[in-house]
């Protein structure tokens, strides 16, 4: 155990220096041209996501101090609410880590569906205000991991908890009204981020659910709290994983990736997701407790768990499609091209992988305007052409008029010498 909490703490402040570098990066080391406003919003998430580990992991370094002295001698931290402490830093870090786990891949759902319906990510300034407005509401919501242990102000709590739809709500809108109008291509990665949404949605209502006191009592502990769980962190955080990981592999490695074994590796996870944590809800509204090696026979548990078990299974199965599609794409090693998506940022403006310092000579840095640059080279190409097309063409010719009468011999007056 002491060797487990000196590894608990190192790694901590691996992810504080970590977290550091990346705000650094993201913050002062930008291309030329790019503000805070021209950020992808990728780079937004990154950025909210290393400000959440600045300012909860040390709550979580003086938590293992705490049981550090403990161990040491137990007099020291028994009575005068050490264990209290404890418990507070703890959660202090503990639910903001959650969405350490989590923003990242709403970053790459974000990208995924700017990417793949061809248009600019909707509400993008609403989209950056909310990332900043939800990790500074983390940070004032962990009492309610603690409201069954009467320690807590709940109507606090529940009330900071509850207040995160808001700008949850306007991430959500976001995601809809990027979709909305778009030329969608439902491609691997496409597929992923679409899923992310309607399942991330359930992690995020259940949430709102266990923030209210008198369902957190009944709910307290039991197998609804892994169903909240793993649907924000599985069925939620995963799927905007292999969004990530489907969009910019061809990026980072130059080649391709199988999009046929792809869409069945989609497929599976979603059948295997949903099948293995649906019956998590209701084995845990029933009071079917968690953290417990063996449960009675006559409970009425076992065949909601053995469904759950099968759908743990499909997820094992399409992890090995997975494994497949990495292995039969590195022998046919397809060329990726520098933008086979035809994305948006100023990655794919680069070879794919990129070279060193990421644009050289031959991949010069493109000028930036906004948060999409490439898009933004591809409206000025395009209105160029329909410009160029209209000059081509010219204006349209007029429309004949009547017929005239038919002139008579010699000009008549006023025709100046010229027949009709």
């Amino acid at each position: 155990m002491s060797l487990w909490t000196a590894g608990v703490f190192l790694a901590a402040c691996g992810m504080i220096l970590m977290s550091g570098t990346t705000l650094w990066t993201a913050l002062r080391m930008r291309a030329p041209h790019v503000t805070l406003l021209r950020l992808p919003v990728f780079t937004w998430s990154a950025i909210v996501t290393a400000l959440m580990v600045l300012a909860a992991f040390p709550a979580l370094l003086l938590a293992l101090c705490i049981n550090v002295v403990g161990r040491i001698d137990p007099a020291l931290v028994s009575g005068n609410g050490w264990n209290i402490a404890y418990e507070e830093l703890f959660w202090f870090y503990g639910h903001p880590v959650v969405y350490v786990m989590f923003f990242p891949f709403v970053g790459c759902v974000a990208e995924a569906l700017a990417t793949f319906t061809g248009r600019r990510f909707f509400g993008y300034k609403g989209t950056v205000l909310s990332l900043l407005v939800f990790a500074a509401g983390s940070m004032a919501v962990w009492g309610h991991h603690l409201f069954a242990s009467g320690q807590e102000v709940n109507d606090y709590f529940s009330l900071t908890s509850i207040f995160l739809t808001i700008p949850a709500g306007v991430e959500y809108f976001g995601f809809l009204g990027t979709l909305w109008g778009g030329r969608i291509r439902y491609t691997t990665s496409m597929l992923f981020a679409l899923t992310f949404i309607p399942q991330f949605l359930v992690g995020g209502l259940t949430g709102i659910l266990v923030a209210n006191p008198a369902i957190d009592y009944h709910v307290n502990n039991s197998y609804f709290i892994l169903g909240h769980f793993h649907y924000t962190l599985f069925a939620g955080s995963v799927f905007g994983l292999f969004a990530g990981f489907y969009l910019w592999f061809p990026k980072a490695t130059g080649i391709m990736l199988n999009e046929r074994l792809g869409k069945l590796h989609w497929l599976l996870m979603t059948i295997g997701a949903n099948v293995t944590f649906i019956p998590f809800f209701i084995l845990g509204y029933d009071g079917m407790p968690r953290w417990m090696a063996t449960y009675p026979a006559g409970a009425g548990w076992t065949t909601l768990s053995l469904i759950s078990t099968i759908g743990a299974g499909i997820i094992g199965a399409s992890i090995c499609v997975f494994i497949l599609n990495l292995y039969e794409s590195a022998r046919a090693k397809v060329p990726a091209g520098p933008n086979p998506w035809q994305g948006q940022t100023l990655e794919w403006a680069t070879s794919s992988p990129p070279p060193p310092f990421n644009f050289n000579l031959d991949y010069p840095v493109p000028r930036v305007h906004s948060y999409g640059p490439l898009l933004d080279a591809r409206e000025r190409a395009e209105a160029r052409e329909r410009a160029a097309v209209a000059r081509r063409d010219g204006p349209p010719a007029e429309q004949a008029g009547p017929p005239t009468e038919q002139a008579g011999p010699g000009p008549g007056p006023g025709r100046g010498g010229r027949e009709a």
